[in-house]
């Protein structure tokens, strides 16, 4: 029964549809702050001129750039982003916690996990990263949770055509 498979295989299931069709989309809502999906990342100003999130531009363009990329890869990347963060901070309290020094966290951080971020950047990013983890992975949270919407609003859409255009 298709209810009884995981979200993310029947998504995995749907025809690919690229990345890159988003931007299309976005440009295509007539009100895209009334959308219950993405409408959270728009708003409009008291002169009546649409604003949009400042992330929405350069996640757009991201997805935009790459052309092998698709709405589900894209979904995905943005979990992944997300989970991270969220493994990092609990890793971290718990590290902190325990009364490790930073230096000692930094090296405890990197071989735990090497997805965690931590064996991919520079010492400097890192040190940057644990002088206040709360922004800096508060801002990748955000990016990735722009990249889930979007994304996730292009599969719909795409979707949404192959099911009315069976209605005929």
């Amino acid at each position: 029964m298709a209810g009884d498979v995981p979200f993310l295989e029947r998504l995995a299931q749907l025809p690919p549809v690229p990345a890159a069709e988003a931007p299309a989309l976005v440009e295509r809502l007539v009100t895209p702050q009334g959308d219950p999906v993405v409408g959270p990342l728009f708003s409009v100003d008291d002169e009546g001129d649409l604003v949009v999130n400042p992330l929405v531009p350069a996640v757009l363009k991201s997805l935009q750039d790459r052309a092998d990329l698709t709405c589900y890869g894209a979904l995905l990347e943005g979990l992944t982003g997300i989970w991270n963060a969220a493994v990092r901070a609990a890793v971290v309290a718990r590290l902190r916690a325990s009364g490790l020094p930073p230096d000692d966290l930094l090296l405890r951080l990197g071989a735990l996990s090497p997805t965690l971020g931590f064996a991919t950047e520079t010492p400097e990013w890192a040190r940057e990263w644990l002088a206040d983890p709360f922004t800096q992975d508060a801002l990748l949270v955000q990016q990735c949770m722009v990249r889930v919407l979007l994304a996730l609003r292009t599969m719909a859409e795409a979707r949404a055509a192959e099911l009315t255009t069976k209605l005929g």
